[in-house]
């Protein structure tokens, strides 16, 4: 059945497709590597991980790509306090990144461009947007205000707030400056510096985006998305610059997720309210983070409370040594056939159904308790083999290690 996923820009429900001749482009906004990956990333690249396995079970070609921003003011100064260069913080930080979510599964994109590779690029966006409306000259940087505001882009008024994770120098959603777009930053080492038009310095963290989606998939590109706290002023600002520049929004689809919280806040490195994704699955294990993290509507918020998540790796152990005992040797059993060789499409069809995962996992557990509560919890005979293969399905679709 078609993909059909509620658009975060328009609320209007929209079916997920690749344009004619090309590979459906999903960009993910990806991490700023100063410090360790927490749950809270882990969410967002989970339900990101499944949609991808999802469309790739039905044959669509996905071209994923995904980010990594290794040069910013965090990385800068985490460095320092370590001793470090930001180059080499950045290395350390990126390969620690890629270990942690290997560990649970998460497919590789197919490009990962990094930031400082992409600086003369952000320079050339950043002449376009000048020629547009020219740039506005602040005590350290240069900044781009868009048109006035239209339909077309996510409204920066107050109701952003409870989305916002507050940072510095961003502006409140409301106010005069909250649009306004940085283009250049006046720096000086050992803040990483490049030579501009404007002197030296580095571009503004809203100009990465497009810069990479255009050159790598071109824009508007299928699906973008990320946590609700990107929505403003991240994705809000590589919306205007794609209205601005190639007069069509970034995306065709938004996709935007709801946060995992700790004693009610989000987590946040910023905040230092995280538990680390390495140290998570070392204790939990993948399946089970799997199981708690994309066990609730993508879009709602997630409290992180170590019971819950110890209850969620004893429920998926129990669940998985149920679907195995069906397929050990023996007699024919009672569960209807049908029960196990609709299981992989039942799945995907539900992911696919408004990206219903929670309601997936469901799929796991009914069979489960089919099978815990039968006279003979297996296939009849003969149907073991089909059996397994859609096992295999939903393991492909779902990221789990079922057999």
């Amino acid at each position: 059945m078609p993909f059909r996923l509620r658009d975060s820009l328009t609320g209007r429900v929209k079916v997920l497709a690749p344009q004619p001749g090309r590979p459906f482009s999903m960009y993910v906004c990806g991490p700023t590597v100063y410090d360790a990956a927490h749950v809270g990333h882990a969410s967002t690249y989970l339900f990101f991980d499944v949609l991808r396995r999802t469309l790739e079970y039905r044959g669509v070609r996905v071209r994923h790509v995904m980010n990594i921003t290794d040069y910013e003011e965090k990385i800068s100064l985490r460095a320092k306090s370590l001793g470090l260069s930001w180059e080499a913080l950045a290395r350390r930080e990126t390969a620690r990144f890629h270990r942690d979510l290997a560990g649970i599964r998460v497919l590789k994109p197919h490009a990962e461009p990094k930031a400082s590779a992409f600086v003369e690029p952000m320079i050339e966006v950043g002449k376009r947007l000048a020629r547009t409306s020219g740039l506005v000259e602040r005590a350290d940087s240069r900044v781009w205000v868009p048109p006035p505001p239209t339909h077309r882009n996510f409204p920066v008024g107050d109701e952003l707030t409870e989305h916002l994770v507050p940072e510095p120098g961003v502006a409140p959603p409301g106010s005069e400056a909250a649009r306004e777009i940085v283009v250049w930053r006046r720096e000086v080492p050992p803040m990483p510096v490049w030579p501009s038009p404007w002197g030296p310095g580095a571009p503004g963290w809203h100009l990465e985006c497009y810069a990479m989606a255009s050159r790598l998939l071109g824009t508007p590109v299928d699906l973008t998305g990320g946590g609700i706290d990107l929505l403003f002023p991240h994705h809000y600002a590589g919306n205007e610059i794609a209205l601005a520049l190639d007069g069509s929004l970034f995306a065709r689809q938004f996709l935007h997720l709801g946060f995992v919280t700790q004693l009610h806040r989000k987590m946040s490195k910023s905040r230092g309210n995280l538990v680390p994704l390495g140290q998570a699955t070392e204790m939990y294990g993948a399946d089970a983070l799997r199981w708690f993290l994309l066990g609730r509507p993508y879009n709602s918020r997630l409290e992180w409370v170590p019971a819950d998540v110890s209850r969620a790796a004893e429920e998926w152990r129990a669940v998985r040594e149920s679907l195995r005992s069906a397929l050990s040797p023996g007699a024919g059993g009672t569960v209807p056939a049908e029960e196990f060789t609709g299981l992989g499409e039942s799945v995907a069809s539900t992911v696919e159904d408004g990206f219903r995962v929670n309601v997936a996992l469901d799929r796991l557990r009914s069979l489960a308790r089919r099978i815990d509560t039968a006279p003979r919890g297996r296939p009849p005979r003969g149907s073991g083999n089909r059996a397994r293969e859609a096992y295999r399905a939903a393991e492909r679709v779902l990221g789990l290690q079922i057999l």
